[in-house]
């Protein structure tokens, strides 16, 4: 389909968004255009709004979707409401969210998003964002870091790291990738299973604070929702277990028709059910993509439909 990025669990997003012709459809994160190229190929008459905030994942989308006239959008999908409105549209019928980073920017050494390419360190999606991977590890108390890599990567040896981090840099600043792997590795040790797993957990975390990913996705989530036709779709492709909690945890809040404590007796917070959840457990990758794309090992498939009369 496309060699930019492999798409994840493509047919099962398709099906779960419904597609209808003459529908209006956004995909907010359209990467190398692999999932949007799939829809088109269901429904050739959809109108397609495709965001991405990295200049090279839309120039490559725009050649895989050149024949379907897509409205591409260089914009972070926290801007999602604005930039429709821009364009005059204030509801649609499906949105898609195929979160975190592509295979295409891991693989690309100079992104500095792997920690087994040597690279500066950036991390920056959007390039002509301020704040980059660099600033953080090298200006960031001790404090601070140990926070982002316990918050964002969940790794019991967050404060030590940090330490070795603020240690290492008295000496000189940590420019690339490779030298902070070796902060790492210092203090989870070099070649288990273990050690590797903590610089996922390091990396995937100065990601997700450098890109505001998870405050970006709540309040994402909550935008597409309340533009969401009745019976429109939303489909959120997952890879981290705190993406994950936050899709369930807004999905479920928005499903629910009263957030009342259950010692209040009568409703007084108003509060009206705008989805019904489609999945009540994430769908998963198949082996046989499993085989095929071991990136989507991690991913977790969740979908809701918006009530109301359509």
């Amino acid at each position: 389909m496309t060699q930019y990025h492999l798409p994840v669990l493509a047919n099962q997003c398709a099906e779960y968004l419904n597609l209808r012709p003459g529908g209006i459809y956004v995909d907010a994160t359209v990467g190398g255009g692999g999932h949007s190229l799939k829809f088109f190929e269901i429904e050739p008459k959809i109108r397609l709004f495709a965001f991405d905030q990295d200049d090279e994942a839309l120039t490559h989308a725009g050649k895989v979707l050149e024949k379907h006239n897509p409205v591409f959008i260089k914009s972070n999908f926290r801007h999602l409401r604005t930039e429709l409105a821009l364009r005059k549209i204030s509801n649609i019928d499906g949105i898609l969210f195929d979160l975190g980073v592509s295979s295409h920017q891991l693989d690309e050494a100079e992104r500095g998003f792997s920690f087994d390419k040597e690279a500066a360190l950036d991390m920056r999606m959007d390039r002509e964002s301020e704040l980059s991977a660099k600033q953080v590890i090298n200006e960031y108390d001790a404090r601070e870091l140990r926070r982002i890599f316990k918050e964002y990567g969940e790794d019991n040896l967050a404060g030590r790291i940090a330490k070795a981090i603020e240690q290492e840099r008295s000496n000189k600043k940590i420019e690339s990738t490779g030298e902070l792997a070796k902060i790492i590795e210092q203090v989870a040790g070099k070649g288990s299973k273990e050690s590797l797993k903590t610089k996922v957990r390091i990396f995937q975390a100065l990601r997700i604070y450098v890109n505001d990913e998870l405050d970006a996705l709540s309040f994402a989530l909550q935008d597409a929702i309340n533009i969401l036709a009745p019976g429109g779709r939303i489909v959120v492709l997952s890879y981290h277990s705190l993406e994950d909690r936050i899709v369930k945890n807004i999905f479920r809040t928005a499903e629910q028709d009263c957030l009342c404590p259950p010692e209040i007796i009568k409703c007084i917070c108003d509060h009206k059910s705008q989805l019904k959840v489609l999945t009540k457990k994430p769908v998963l990758a198949g082996e046989e993509e499993l085989e095929q794309n071991i990136r989507s090992r991690s991913a977790k498939l969740r979908a809701a439909e918006k009530k109301g009369e359509k």
